[in-house]
């Protein structure tokens, strides 16, 4: 929860809009003015420093591990070089790890029974969002077959999420399922074993719309995921013309990140666009 009406009040004037569900609970007071302008690196950068400092007198705080993990997930996400990138969601990953297993239970369930069924009964939303998110990226940076073999405390960790709330920052769990699921049916070997399909990721992303509608990211997915290998120009431009016609707020960071991507793919099917 937010640390008051006073700090609530401060956050409204300088997010520029709404508050987007999730965002902004628990942010230390002295990076309040810096978190909407995180887009850019310096500022990213300073809010790292900040909070890898708090965490000195607080190694064990939960919500200072978890928001380390989401900045070193971000700056994974702006930086270009690819090793940089790895290393970036790799500390990502492990502050996310470590926040969830500051919760003794975690920990014992984990030992007992594998870090699936620890994931599947913890109540940390952002941990387990910036946990799997990290994790999706590294699964990504390896071979498909191989990936697909390590991604069950990913979808589990997403799929808890979406259980404990599907809304929470911005429906990401529910259109990382839909992910799952198409890049499942699209990959044919892997298809016989799991059996997904793509009418069932187009069910995950049309539910993150229908429920965010401001999270740009929702469109641009089912673009890539669902219109893409369904060859559907007329989705592919109506999904993507909403994203670079949408707003920022009451994303700044995420949506302007959607925007740069749906621009990059648009440049890889052209034929699609037809424009």
């Amino acid at each position: 929860m937010l640390r008051g009406m006073v700090f609530l009040a401060v956050l409204i004037l300088l997010s520029g809009g709404g508050l987007a569900s999730g965002e902004h609970e628990g942010l230390l007071p002295t990076a309040a003015e810096l978190y909407p302008q995180r887009y850019e690196l310096p500022v990213l950068e300073r809010l790292i420093a900040l909070y890898e400092g708090a965490l000195v007198d607080n190694p064990n705080d939960r919500e200072l591990l978890s928001r380390l993990a989401q900045f070193w997930y971000e700056r994974g996400i702006l930086v270009a070089d690819e090793a940089e990138k790895k290393e970036n969601f790799e500390r990502a990953r492990d502050y996310a790890l470590s926040a969830l297993r500051v919760d003794p239970g975690f920990v014992g369930r984990e030992k007992e029974e594998g870090l699936v069924a620890a994931i599947k009964a913890s109540d940390d939303k952002a941990a387990l969002l910036w946990y799997a998110a990290a994790q999706g990226q590294l699964l990504g940076m390896i071979s498909p077959l191989t990936a697909f073999r390590l991604m069950k405390p990913v979808k589990a960790a997403y799929e808890r999420v979406a259980e404990l709330e599907e809304t929470f920052w911005g429906c990401s769990a529910v259109h990382a399922l839909g992910a799952f699921e198409a890049n499942i049916a699209t990959t044919p070997i892997v298809n016989l074993f799991m059996r997904a399909s793509l009418e069932r990721a187009r069910e995950y992303f049309e539910r993150a719309i229908e429920l965010c509608p401001d999270y740009l990211a929702n469109y641009w997915i089912y673009a890539r995921d669902y219109a893409v290998p369904k060859k559907d120009a007329g989705l592919f431009r109506e999904l993507l013309s909403h994203v670079l016609e949408g707003p920022i707020d009451p994303w700044p960071f995420w949506n302007r990140i959607a925007k740069m991507d749906a621009e990059a793919l648009i440049a890889e099917h052209p034929e699609l666009w037809g424009e």
